[in-house]
């Protein structure tokens, strides 16, 4: 009997401890990316076709998503990002360090899924928010990640970009384009 009590404790516990693992993760507070498990993938592809990496990622498709971002958050865990989507492509997207503590690579992707630009963006605690540093670039969709792995995966303007999930998805190898805006 009491082994099949601590069994059932066990099996409890574990079920509760898996269920509860993204949307308890320490230091996800942000709404976006704490409502579940990324959503999408990337795929960021030489320009002889060969996949330099692959992240999984949480969209922020809508104004306060992107407005909130990864905002007060305190980490952003290996091999993901948080893709911002936009209407339409601009030569001067924007991104700030709003409340932000610690630093993330920043890739801007134009409309026909090509990386414009990789910036840097440290954290700018106390800064107040009209003096915050715009990190701008040409883009349709910016992807931030980790610091250092836009550098580490050889990912520089020009590499191409393939799109995977749910909602929005982008292959620059065909002659359609499947991208789809909820905003």
């Amino acid at each position: 009997m009491a082994l099949v009590i601590g069994v059932a404790i066990l099996a409890i516990a574990g079920a509760v401890t898996f269920s509860g693992s993204f949307a308890e993760s320490p230091g996800l507070e942000s709404s976006v990316i704490s409502d579940g498990p990324p959503t999408h993938r990337m795929f960021f592809e030489n320009q002889r076709g060969q996949t330099l990496w692959v992240y999984d990622v949480w969209v922020a498709d809508t104004g306060p998503e992107r407005y909130q971002g990864l905002s007060e958050t305190e980490i952003l865990p290996t091999d993901t990002g948080l893709l911002f989507v936009y209407d339409q492509e601009a030569a001067d997207q924007a991104i700030v360090m709003r409340e932000m503590h610690y630093t993330i690579d920043i890739v801007f992707i134009d409309g026909s899924g090509k990386v414009t630009a990789v910036r840097s963006a440290p954290p700018e605690p106390g800064v107040p928010n009209d003096e915050l540093t715009h990190y701008t670039g040409r883009a349709r969709w910016i992807l931030e990640i980790p610091h250092g792995t836009a550098e580490r995966h050889a990912i520089v303007p020009e590499t191409s970009v393939r799109i995977t999930g749910p909602t929005h998805s982008i292959d620059p190898k065909s002659t359609i384009n499947t991208a789809h805006d909820s905003t």
